[in-house]
């Protein structure tokens, strides 16, 4: 029988409850505060750089090197494993899956065949969460995986919520959302991935709006989606915790008035990486549902 391993990395938002579970490996990007480099989920967790980030001056994401890499993948193969199965998040977002496809060239025994979730965050993680569940659950090939992920991508729909567009613009991660930077002021943004990039969803004004908007996009989005429901709540700096609850509450009382079918809840604290893209002051909400059950 064939032997699989299977990574994820930071920027699709692994929970070590979910890596543990599934016995996944784990890479890192880089993480680099006030000029020191850090390895996401390695050597820096996600309690220390929330606690350094709040007196740095300067932090900022770089993809791991073609070494690290290589490496990574060597030592699966001396595991003997017979393939890997390498999960990241948006390719136009970060360099790292063409840091991946040279460590690939360069590491043909371990016959790595690369997943780009085309998302990033919490939408990546549910788009990765249904593909590692199709392989280590229902055996599936990653051939049978890749005829179904354009349906799996679809069934994943993120909202979220920064105070300011300043981290997006200098990380280079604004993508679609380029037009709103400067315009903020009272104005709220909510923004979510479209074709790989950051994109604009909808801008209101006041929190309560935010809240209102994010839940109704999130019930038109399931209304049709009634199979594998899935809510992920997340939030950045502490403060943004009310925000993810207030928005999650009022998701329930739209739900039942729709009579929406149950859900799973799945709740985490932003990673170091994405962090570093969106700055501290964000919240993030991800549903998950599928029109015809995938996998049965």
């Amino acid at each position: 029988m064939k032997r699989t391993a299977i990574i994820v990395d930071s920027g699709c938002d692994p929970s070590p409850v979910f890596i543990e579970k599934y016995k996944l490996n784990f890479m890192g990007m880089k993480i680099v505060i006030d000029e020191k480099d850090y390895t996401d989920g390695e050597d820096i967790k996600k309690d220390d750089f929330y606690k350094i980030i709040t007196k740095a001056k300067e932090f900022h994401t770089a993809h791991p090197s073609v070494g690290y890499v290589v490496k990574k993948y060597e030592d699966i193969v001396a595991q003997k494993y017979d393939e890997i199965i390498d999960i990241h998040f948006s390719s136009k977002m970060s360099g790292l899956i063409n840091t991946c496809l040279l460590a690939k060239n360069m590491v043909p025994a371990a016959n790595v065949k690369i997943i780009d979730t085309e998302s990033v965050s919490i939408e990546s993680f549910l788009i990765a969460e249904k593909v590692v569940e199709l392989i280590r659950e229902k055996g599936w090939s990653y051939e049978q995986v890749m005829e179904v992920l354009p349906e799996i991508k679809a069934s994943a729909f993120m909202q979220f919520n920064v105070t300011t567009l300043n981290y997006l613009v200098k990380n280079g991660r604004i993508g679609k959302a380029a037009g709103l930077a400067g315009t903020l002021l009272n104005i709220k943004p909510i923004l979510g991935v479209n074709d790989g990039y950051i994109a604009p969803i909808d801008k209101v004004r006041g929190m309560s709006k935010v809240y209102s908007v994010i839940v109704e996009n999130a019930i038109n989005f399931l209304k049709d989606r009634p199979y594998n429901s899935k809510v992920l709540i997340t939030y950045g700096g502490e403060n943004n915790i009310e925000h993810m609850k207030e928005t999650y509450n009022l998701f329930l009382e739209k739900q039942k008035e729709i009579n929406l079918p149950s859900h799973r809840l799945i709740e985490s604290r932003i990673s170091p990486t994405i962090i570093c893209h969106s700055g501290p002051e964000v919240f993030g909400f991800a549903v998950y549902g599928e029109k015809e059950p995938i996998g049965l």
